[in-house]
């Protein structure tokens, strides 16, 4: 007697939902795969002030940090920023972040970075990520910081890497530093 093929968790969801269109195709599943970690030096944050789009903006620029990949390294460089929507009862975080990195290369690639992204968690946890004394001690497992991650470069060693690439990022605040890996999606 033949056994029934095992389904995988994508088409158990599809199997789940007739309603789907196409439910009898099976699509590709993308993987993950880890390709840099970036630390990024902050600047203290400038209160905006609560906006007409809901919550309290926070303006935070960066002075410096570093980055390494699987395809190069090098640093991030002063300015750049981090626009952040803070919703003042949970104190979960919508942000948008610019950074510029460049290479260690000898003639030397630039590479824009861009995020979108929330930080979520126990509002307590959240409130103390806003200072950065109280955020070098929190453990980043009690709480999720998520980012979709763009890349741009007009420099051709880096472009078929970067150009068309997508990343999904977790981080993390350590102090007044902001950690992340992102990992490719393929």
């Amino acid at each position: 007697m033949a056994s029934e093929p095992q389904m995988n968790e994508a088409d158990r969801a599809v199997a789940a939902r007739p309603q789907l269109p196409h439910p009898d195709l099976t699509l590709p599943i993308p993987t993950l795969t880890f390709d840099y970690r970036m630390s990024v030096e902050l600047n203290p944050k400038i209160a905006v002030g609560r906006v007409p789009s809901g919550g309290i903006r926070n303006w935070i620029s960066f002075s410096g940090g570093s980055w390494a990949a699987t395809w190069g390294s090098g640093t991030v460089l002063p300015g750049g920023q981090d626009s952040q929507l803070v919703d003042s009862e949970s104190y979960v975080v919508k942000m948008e972040t610019m950074y510029l990195l460049k290479t260690n290369d000898a003639d030397p690639a630039y590479i824009e970075i861009r995020t979108r992204g929330f930080r979520t968690g126990p509002k307590e946890v959240l409130q103390a990520l806003q200072d950065p004394v109280r955020a070098d001690s929190v453990d980043p497992s009690t709480y999720s910081f998520r980012l979709s991650v763009a890349m741009e470069t007009g420099d051709a060693r880096y472009a078929p890497i970067v150009n068309q690439g997508m990343w999904i990022g977790s981080g993390m605040r350590k102090g007044a530093q902001v950690v992340y890996d992102a990992y490719r999606i393929a």
